[in-house]
């Protein structure tokens, strides 16, 4: 939001903005809409970069939809929403989370919690977040935590994790617990992988560090619709969606008790970011991991969770 008021500060006649809303929650994302559309009214002419259906329905206008640099369609915004003429224009605004099917879970989870909270209360720069929260997360299942920007949600993750201290209230994870076991899943799939090295490389650092069994990775990889010949490229060679699927790739390996995947498909388009979290979700129920799923996407939230925590 900085970024942005220092950019029309100059008084420009044309703008572009890539992809402006990331990491912003609704509320957040229909303001800035609205200064965008001032914008247009009072300055100049506008070219907005983005994966999110909602903003090119918000800004109207006129929509391209390009695939792999070339235009598949050209045309007004309300005629490329409502009636798509190129099947990859249909299929970006199919895939969007509030026409999702909601996920189907097993009703009858059983056994200790991964993890157990009572009363939990936490503060940062003498903001008080949240105070009082309770919940369990049992064995495969997904909850949500939805809420707006600052609101708490990465700090709750990372108070799961024992990365901070609470203010007051208890964490109770299952006894004999291991660090990696307790997992992060990260928004940005670029900045968790060294540049330098080739996917191979840093999978095979991993196995020898932790001892992993080699016939773990090819049903996996499987899994995760993951070629084995992306192991032999460096993480720029690869689309973020494979870089983000290699992520998901290497915390499963670990076979974890508990995922926490802060804001893990924002980055991504419609249909890779519905196949991320699908397959995301899919396995973290097989493996029986309990997965904490933060968004600022609601639609995401309620197709895909069991149950939801609103801060």
């Amino acid at each position: 939001r900085l970024a942005f008021a220092c950019t029309i500060a100059g008084g420009s006649r044309i703008l572009l903005v890539d992809e402006p809303t990331k990491g912003l929650d609704v509320t957040r994302r229909n303001d800035l809409m609205r200064i965008l559309l001032q914008f247009v009214e009072q300055q100049g002419a506008l070219l907005t970069i983005t994966h999110d259906v909602e903003v090119v329905r918000q800004l109207g206008g006129k929509t391209i939809v390009m695939k792999e640099g070339k235009v598949q369609e050209y045309d007004k915004t309300s005629q490329v929403l409502s009636q798509p003429q190129s099947e990859y224009a249909g299929q970006l605004i199919a895939a969007a989370p509030m026409n999702w099917q909601k996920s189907r879970s097993s009703t009858d989870r059983a056994g200790m919690p991964v993890v157990q909270v009572e009363k939990l209360s936490m503060s940062r720069g003498g903001n008080q977040l949240f105070s009082d929260l309770s919940f369990r997360i049992l064995p495969g299942e997904i909850v949500g935590v939805f809420g707006p920007s600052g609101c708490g949600k990465s700090t709750l993750g990372d108070l799961l994790l024992d990365l901070l201290t609470p203010d007051s209230g208890t964490i109770q994870r299952p006894p004999h617990w291991q660090r990696q076991q307790f997992l992060k899943l990260y928004q940005d799939p670029p900045a968790t992988v060294s540049p330098f090295w080739k996917l191979k490389d840093l999978l095979d650092d991993l196995i020898r560090l932790h001892r992993l069994n080699v016939n773990d990775i090819e049903p996996l990889m499987k899994q995760l619709k993951l070629s084995p010949d992306l192991l032999t490229r460096k993480p720029d060679a690869i689309s973020g969606g494979e870089l983000q699927r290699f992520s998901i790739f290497r915390s499963l390996l670990l076979k974890p008790l508990f995922l926490f995947a802060d804001e893990p498909t924002s980055r991504l388009d419609p249909i890779t970011q519905q196949e991320t979290i699908e397959l995301l979700c899919t396995t973290a129920r097989a493996q029986q991991c309990a997965l904490l799923l933060v968004s600022h996407d609601p639609s995401l939230i309620q197709k895909t969770c069991d149950s939801v925590i609103e801060l």
